[in-house]
């Protein structure tokens, strides 16, 4: 029985699908969800890189900008979609959050008891034959609970 369900949500339209068919199963199976964006904190310069820089103390004061921008707009499109699934009777939260996408897609959906995690995934060519975005291969290949990837 499936009674929590894990949406990650990148704001993409492959995002939104898997929603949708989160949001199915919820209802069908009366489960809560959990819908989580994490903004990814790799494409930030590590520290370490940062005591090159001779203006180090700007870029530390743009890269915590940047993050409460992201966040900012990363939590209105989070609100708007639980809005819209609550007022369709089921029971939904977000989580917001900063690091490596797949490791805490996996550390949510471990600490928050999630049943089961669907998420969309870009279509990756490698030499003819398709693979999973980066992404949700990782999420697939180390959750506890089951991973449905929505195309």
């Amino acid at each position: 029985m499936v009674s929590r369900i894990l949406i990650p949500h990148d704001g993409t339209e492959m995002s939104d699908r898997a929603l949708e068919k989160a949001t199915e199963f919820a209802k069908a199976m009366k489960a809560e969800m959990i819908i989580v964006h994490i903004i990814d904190s790799r494409f930030m310069p590590p520290s370490a890189t940062l005591g090159f820089i001779s203006d180090r103390t700007s870029l530390e004061g743009t890269k915590t900008e940047l993050i409460r921008i992201l966040r900012s707009g990363a939590e209105l499109m989070l609100r708007e979609k639980v809005a819209k699934i609550k007022a369709s009777g089921i029971n939904i939260d977000f989580i917001l959050d900063v690091g490596s996408p797949a490791e805490e897609i996996v550390k949510i959906a471990r600490n928050s008891a999630c049943d089961l995690i669907v998420m969309g995934s870009r279509q990756l060519s490698k030499v003819g034959t398709d693979a999973l975005g980066s992404v949700a291969r990782k999420v697939s290949e180390t959750a506890d609970s089951p991973v449905m990837i929505v195309r």
